[in-house]
């Protein structure tokens, strides 16, 4: 087993989301690489889950029994049980409900992690309003999955962008060396924990290097982005939970860096509200 999937399962007794999840583990399991460590975090019973999963030719690990303990929390208990239960697998991906995939994407990723010192690498992603991110492009929506897997596999080429989208693949050695997410600075369910790995990867790097995450698109995969926790009640006050374990972590040199990371002038404006609150 080369690379083992992570993902922070938060299902809604809706169609919808049964439609989502049945999109999203059908095309994962037609990859040869399709374990999944995920946290069951709402509705479904843990067997019932299971069952369906493996109906979707994935190969479950189901930690949880159905509580949000947001995403952070769940995410760092999936890495936790790899790190000791698959101390010999090579790489993490962070992956989403609200996603398809074509066969082995994770390929190419794996293949320039191989070879390469970036501690991580994301593919190029399509959202539900037809962006093309990291690049800006914006194309036509395709009517059905099957032309939607069949235009991703029309779009690779060989090029290296910067910029940060999920899903991601860690090299595990390096995700285990930053120690993942710090849930003692992160209590809200949502919002600026995957700031707080980026900069755990640039001080891992060194400051020196000037380091920024990158994408590879040899590899696309569709993120509807944001399709499902933004509905859930008080989520600004998550966020601010975050925010302000983002800024204790990290303090404010992190928050520069980060607007350096994503040439995002919000961060030092972020800097600025905590300095006049103090």
């Amino acid at each position: 087993m080369e690379i083992i999937h992570t993902m922070p399962l938060l299902l809604f007794d809706t169609e919808g989301n049964f439609n989502m999840m049945k999109e999203c583990f059908e095309s994962l399991g037609k990859s040869s690489e399709n374990t999944v460590v995920l946290y069951n975090q709402g509705y479904m019973e843990n067997e019932v889950l299971r069952n369906k999963l493996i109906n979707y030719g994935i190969s479950p690990i189901i930690l949880g029994e159905g509580q949000n303990i947001g995403i952070a929390q769940a995410r760092q208990l999936c890495f936790s049980y790899i790190w000791e239960h698959y101390p010999d697998v090579h790489y993490i991906s962070e992956i989403h409900l609200d996603m398809i995939f074509p066969k082995e994407w994770y390929t190419p990723l794996i293949e320039y992690l191989n070879d390469s010192d970036e501690p991580i690498i994301s593919p190029g992603i399509m959202t539900s309003y037809g962006e093309l991110q990291p690049i800006g492009r914006r194309v036509p929506f395709p009517l059905t999955v099957p032309d939607l897997l069949s235009f991703l596999e029309e779009l690779p080429e060989e090029r290296i962008v910067e910029g940060f989208v999920h899903p991601v693949i860690h090299k595990a050695h390096v995700l285990k060396e930053i120690g993942g997410y710090d849930t003692r600075f992160f209590k809200g369910k949502q919002g600026y924990e995957d700031d707080s790995i980026l900069l755990g990867y640039l001080y891992y790097m060194g400051t020196r290097t000037k380091w920024r995450p990158k994408c590879y698109l040899k590899s696309w995969v569709y993120h509807a982005t944001m399709a499902q926790r933004m509905m859930l009640p008080d989520t600004h006050i998550e966020f601010v939970e975050n925010e302000k374990g983002l800024f204790s972590q990290y303090g404010g040199y992190g928050l520069k860096h980060l607007a350096a990371i994503h040439h995002n002038p919000a961060f030092i404006e972020l800097l600025e509200h905590f300095l006049k609150n103090e």
